[in-house]
């Protein structure tokens, strides 16, 4: 055959697989569910792929009756996952089950989660993959990977087209019938929007260095990336010929620049609190046009993540939102109809990686969540190591995924979550809801609080709260222990200056999580001495605030308290936001606000710092996981082994129950706690006053408008530091 004759079909070739075409459509009638007559035509394409303009191929397998291929895909994943938990409840050294676990409260708070792995796709499901595959071989604007869900316009517009096509047997609308004006980019468009930017990139030492900064730093707390296959591309020097990766790799320099000392980070001339700014600030924030990518994903991501801790934090939040708007673009919202692949498992975690910044923010400012829970079905990512990720999703028997705790942070953002919509709303929502009354505020609690509970009885061993942990796993059990505290205030907080049932225990059980989370957040200081993460600074700041605000009622109330170690554990937090404000700006305002709650005229003597806190931060990579000797005394109870969680006796609850996340609402109630005694007018008046978010204008009036003549704290803060590092 000469080069000049045509090339006759795939499926008529030797070596293609031996088919017979008469007894088959092509892909893509098959598709469309229309008849197909290839094999009638001397070209060996159908009449229907010439009308459209497409390839006549055989490549789809034929579906066979029987179980679908997703579904045997989430057979062998759910297999696995349930090999490894079989692993994780046999003793190692007795060979013996350990006492089973209730179900998660991922599973409690997200019903839809119950089905993601094993429900069969719905019809609903192919219909909206069938109305995605369509608009995108109409579309030759070079947007790919659309989401078109079945409130769309256009779904009703597929629908036609199905029945039409089913009517007349051939394809609905040739594309001839379309005027080229409208179904492509224009050019003097495309011109403009195909400008590439120009990056400029810091010397190879210093990307290699800061790589292993973010990864040692953050990427266990935040894997929004897969380590092995970004450091490849960074090997490689993707980023000097793939623009949107250049961008993901400034947004990773710029946050890992403030776990830096190198002088090449900062700016010129600046300071401290300028460290990576001279990379991100390359990046155009909001293109005029671009088909989102994964790079693109995961760029504005990682840049919320770095303007969080900008003196203009509140953009963070619009970057979130676009972000958000990106994957529901994509429909990376819902689950694949098909099988799972490495690429969407990217795109899974950056989805859960944007829910979780959305959570927390909308938590700390007080604002609504953008991902509401009954608007995804996602299945949740798989708890398995990066460098596993790559080899078939399956995580070695034996051991623990560093992943796992990705999993249960999600889970904890999913209790929160709920939390925010049922007990913020707004008055129209409760009112239309039914979602008033002190009898459902008392139900609602105790539910949230027995979803709290099983939450901390299904964490796995290796992430369970334990101060002689070592490396990655101590670092992650520190942040998921500290959230739990902060989603208990979070959930009891708005009951405190309520004058019913919940009041007392809701007051007890936030200073109680307060000091829980201070002395973890204490002893991770103390090891890891660095730049904490945002998260971190949310609860040590809102847990601070708390003992501060129960201090100055109990006060008022003339109640004569022992508000040391409150004190100390609001040093704590002071010291923690001290080592945090060289390289955050938001942490050096967290601690302003916290001096000017703690000093009655802001004339403060400055006390001695405490030893075991560097006055700057010096930690390098090596030193991510150096332990350093504690000096503070063990927890004044606990409940069981290390692993289970602080918790603490109020000075004012003795005697009296242990207060922790085990005890339920209605053993608070009906334990008669003399914490009843210390709600009277002038505490309630200070609860009332504390404004619901974070916001630096509310919190200036509501501190100047406190009464500080009467709490006079002066000489109480023996060995607290209140000055600025």
């Amino acid at each position: 055959m000469s080069s000049d004759e045509p090339s006759p079909p795939e499926w008529q070739t030797p070596n293609a697989r031996q088919r017979k075409p008469q007894l088959r459509s092509c892909d893509m009638c098959r598709q469309r569910k229309i008849r197909c007559n290839t094999p009638s035509l001397p070209e060996g394409k159908c009449s229907n792929c010439i009308s459209f303009g497409s390839p006549c191929t055989y490549l789809n397998p034929v579906r066979k009756r029987g179980p679908k291929s997703k579904l045997v895909e989430e057979l062998r994943r759910k297999n696995a996952a349930l090999e490894a938990q079989l692993q994780k409840t046999i003793c190692s050294h007795c060979s013996q089950p350990l006492q089973s676990r209730p179900p998660s409260a991922f599973q409690h708070v997200s019903p839809a989660s119950e089905t993601t792995s094993t429900d069969p796709p719905s019809e609903e499901d192919d219909s909206q993959a069938e109305l995605t595959d369509r608009f995108r071989q109409m579309n030759t604007a070079g947007v790919k990977d659309e989401f078109f869900g079945s409130a769309s316009g256009y779904a009703l517009v597929n629908n036609a087209m199905t029945k039409k096509e089913q009517l007349l047997g051939r394809p609905a609308v040739a594309p001839h019938s379309r005027r080229a004006v409208f179904f492509r980019l224009l050019p003097w468009e495309k011109e403009f929007y195909d400008q590439r930017p120009h990056y400029v990139y810091p010397q190879y030492d210093l990307i290699d260095a800061l790589v292993e900064l973010y990864f040692i730093n953050v990427h266990p707390t935040f894997p929004v990336l897969h380590r092995p296959s970004f450091e490849r591309c960074v090997a490689k020097e993707v980023y000097l010929s793939d623009p949107g990766f250049g961008a993901v790799l400034l947004a990773v320099l710029a946050i890992a620049s403030r776990y830096s000392n190198d002088p090449r980070v900062l700016v010129e001339g600046e300071g401290s609190l300028s460290a990576g700014w001279k990379f991100v600030a390359q990046v155009q924030i909001v293109r005029k046009y671009f088909d989102p990518t994964i790079n693109e994903a995961q760029f504005y991501c990682l840049l919320t993540l770095f303007t969080i801790g900008t003196s203009a934090p509140q953009v963070s939040w619009l970057y979130l939102g676009l972000g958000i708007r990106f994957l529901q673009h994509r429909g990376e919202h819902r689950r694949k109809r098909e099988g799972h692949n490495f690429e969407d498992e990217l795109w899974n975690r950056a989805f859960w990686s944007f829910f979780i910044l959305d959570r927390m923010s909308g938590t700390f400012l007080g604002r609504p969540a953008a991902i509401h829970m009954d608007d995804y079905d996602v299945e949740p990512p798989l708890e398995v190591d990066d460098e596993c990720l790559e080899q078939g999703f399956t995580q070695p028997l034996g051991k623990p995924s560093q992943l796992s705790f990705f999993v249960y942070f999600l889970r904890l953002c999913e209790i929160l979550g709920d939390a925010l919509r049922r007990l913020y709303a707004t008055k129209k929502l409760k009112t239309r809801m039914g979602w008033m009354g002190t009898e459902w505020e008392q139900r609602t609690v105790a539910e949230l609080d027995t979803a709290m509970n099983k939450f901390l009885d299904s964490i796995p061993p290796h992430l369970r709260w334990d101060a002689n942990r070592q490396g990655i796993f101590f670092d992650q059990s520190a942040l998921i222990y500290v959230i739990y505290y902060y989603a208990q205030i979070t959930i009891h907080r708005p009951y405190i200056d309520k004058r019913n049932a919940l009041a007392a225990p809701s007051l007890a059980i936030c200073t109680n999580a307060a000091r829980s989370a201070l002395y973890i957040a204490d002893i991770w200081i103390t090891r890891l001495q660095r730049v904490a993460p945002a998260f971190l600074h949310n609860a040590v700041f809102v847990s601070a605030v708390i003992l501060l605000l129960n201090i100055f009622g109990s006060k008022r109330a003339g109640l004569a308290l022992d508000t040391r170690k409150d004190l100390e554990y609001v040093g704590v937090a002071l010291d923690i936001l001290n080592i945090s404000e060289t390289r955050c700006h938001r942490a050096g305002r967290m601690g302003d606000m916290i001096r000017e709650l703690m000093s009655s005229d802001g004339s403060l003597p400055k006390p001695a710092p405490r030893d075991r806190y560097y006055s700057t931060y010096t930690a390098e990579p090596g030193d991510a996981v150096e332990d350093s000797a504690l000096s503070w005394d063990a927890p004044l109870m606990s409940r069981g082994e290390s692993g289970s969680p602080v918790t603490f006796a109020g000075s004012y609850m003795q005697p009296g129950p242990t207060l922790g996340p085990g005890v339920s609402i209605e053993e608070l109630i009906a334990t008669g706690s003399s914490a009843d005694g210390i709600l009277d007018d002038e505490m309630m008046s200070m609860w009332m006053g504390a404004p619901i978010d974070w916001n630096p204008h509310k919190w200036d009036t509501y501190i100047g408008n406190i009464n500080v003549a009467d709490i006079t704290l002066e000489g109480q803060f023996h060995g607290v530091d209140t000055a600025r590092a």
